[in-house]
């Protein structure tokens, strides 16, 4: 159904569209920040590392069934980058290909602009009116308020917390699980 590049999610300030190989660098420049990695299990990513998961990005556009979208996200004025929004579908297959689960990540200076939010409820409509899912899913660790903010304000549900379920460095988190269903937000598409 949606192969190759240029998946396109149009917002009222943000354009969304797959990433391609001529957006290393700027991924590089995101995942590159300590900020932007503070509440995750990984650290900041050197640019090698950078271009190898831009690759795998790029081959999963071409797979069949697709696995996963990673969707740069874009103002809609300018065509500046913001941040990056990933949806991976199925980690089982008893799912069938209907559940996905969400991540995110924005240049500091444009948290607080209701970016993430915006695109985020652009991806779990697309993800509900065009690839058919049931559910989505997301998490993030109980001290990333923020996070857990852009999800509720999408449209998410606190749906449980893994106790002590993720390790950054060597301390351990509490994990924030976080749902949304089609039938939740009235997507009769």
């Amino acid at each position: 159904m949606f192969e190759g590049p240029d998946v396109l999610i149009e917002t009222d300030r943000l354009l969304l569209r797959d990433v391609t190989e001529q957006d290393t660098q700027l991924v590089y420049q995101l995942y590159s920040l300590p900020e932007s990695s503070r509440y995750e299990y990984w650290s900041p990513v050197d640019a090698a590392k950078t271009k190898r998961i831009v690759s795998k990005w790029i081959r999963e556009q071409y797979q069949k069934p697709r696995p996963a979208f990673h969707i740069m996200v874009l103002l809609k004025e300018t065509k500046s980058m913001v941040g990056i929004c990933g949806l991976e579908i199925g980690f089982n297959p008893d799912e069938a290909g209907k559940i996905g689960n969400v991540g995110y990540r924005y240049f500091p200076d444009e948290w607080n602009k209701g970016y993430a939010t915006e695109a985020l409820c652009g991806v779990v409509e697309f993800s509900f009116c065009h690839l058919g899912l049931h559910k989505i899913e997301s998490g993030c660790v109980k001290e990333n308020r923020a996070s857990s903010r852009v999800l509720e304000k999408s449209g998410f549900q606190l749906e449980g917390c893994r106790r002590q379920g993720f390790l950054i460095g060597n301390q351990w988190h509490d994990f924030m699980i976080y749902g949304i269903l089609k039938k939740d937000k009235g997507y009769y598409c």
